[in-house]
């Protein structure tokens, strides 16, 4: 019987190949988790980072039972119109810190922001209104 031998200078190419496909396994059943069994709360936009040679992500933050929760999703375009603003997230019931914020439907209603833990902010008088 002849044994094969793998040759030794694919062997960095076989780790990296392994681990893109457990990578892409796990978030395949992270949002496999999220869609099954999910709540909704309101979470609200608080950055971005910018990456040379990828889209940029936002990071946004949500309350689950008191506790802040923080994550992140890849955006196309402008920043501008999701900063400081509130949208639905879908987290799992299974692990809150998986998250999805839905950034399609945003959420207007300050009784409902409120109520999600979130303080809004105070406006701004001007000099002509009256104190």
């Amino acid at each position: 019987m002849m044994k094969k031998k793998i040759n030794k200078k694919y062997i960095p190419f076989l780790i990296v190949v392994f681990f893109l496909i457990a990578a892409q396994a796990y978030v395949s059943y992270k949002r496999h988790t999220i869609n099954k069994q999910f709540e909704i709360v309101v979470g609200k936009v608080s950055g971005v980072q910018n990456l040379i040679k990828s889209s940029p992500s936002l990071f946004y933050n949500y309350y689950v039972g008191g506790k802040l929760y923080s994550s992140s999703k890849k955006i196309e375009g402008s920043f501008s119109k999701y900063k400081n603003r509130f949208y639905p997230v879908k987290y799992s019931l299974e692990n809150p810190s998986w998250s999805e914020i839905l950034l399609d439907q945003p959420v207007t209603d300050t009784i409902e922001i409120k109520k999600a833990g979130f303080s809004l902010p105070k406006k701004k008088k001007n000099r002509f209104q009256e104190f």
